[in-house]
């Protein structure tokens, strides 16, 4: 129900802790950062965390792959499904439709045992097992230049289902964008938690 995303260094109070992304209450996840900030390395990051859950279930991770390859060594990773390149376009579609159809066949199952998150239907409905399901996206600007603004693919509205309705059936989205408004005020509201790393415009750490 926690993955670590690395530590904080609070020079207020001298000290330093882990800080990590919650799935269940932050929803997804946001990184905003500059050419060179280390976006591809915080998704890197939640990925191989996603590796390590001794105290829940497994966590199963996709990528799509918009920038450049940064997020292709992952590949090896035994709970990564599958890095797909952003120009790909037949296995970004195939992808995002599977997720769709998971969260429709989870959220019958999830409803009848009474579960709103995917570790109260592990134990309501004694499925260890079931994977919680993380996909990120590396270059969420070129992501929405390809698909949102083509009138002749509904591929960017099922996306925006997997954001709305993927939460509670443990489905979450990571994406990294070099700044806010990379991402429509709508999508963005999306993302409960947000990773500000270096920007190049004051207004953007405003935002």
């Amino acid at each position: 129900d926690r993955l670590v995303l690395g530590v904080t260094d609070d020079a207020k109070t001298q000290s330093q802790y882990p800080v990590y992304f919650r799935p269940d209450v932050d929803g997804h996840l946001a990184v905003y950062g500059t050419g060179g900030s280390g976006k591809s390395v915080a998704l890197r990051s939640v990925a191989v965390a996603a590796a390590i859950t001794p105290r829940g279930g497994p966590v199963h991770v996709y990528a799509l792959d918009f920038a450049a390859g940064g997020l292709r060594m992952l590949e090896s990773l035994p709970h990564v499904g599958a890095v797909i390149a952003g120009d790909d376009t037949e296995r970004v579609a195939r992808l995002i439709k599977k997720l769709r159809a998971i969260i429709e066949e989870r959220t019958l199952r999830y409803g009848a045992a009474r579960a709103s998150t995917v570790a109260e239907y592990r134990t309501l409905a004694d499925r260890p097992n079931e994977p919680r399901i993380l996909l990120l996206i590396d270059g969420m600007s070129t992501f929405r230049q390809e698909y949102e603004f083509v009138a002749t693919s509904n591929l960017f509205t099922s996306f925006l289902q997997i954001l709305s309705d993927g939460r509670q059936v443990g489905i979450h989205v990571v994406v990294s964008a070099d700044r806010p408004g990379s991402i429509s005020p709508s999508v963005g509201a999306a993302f409960q938690r947000r990773v500000c790393l270096r920007l190049t415009d004051d207004n953007d750490y405003a935002m």
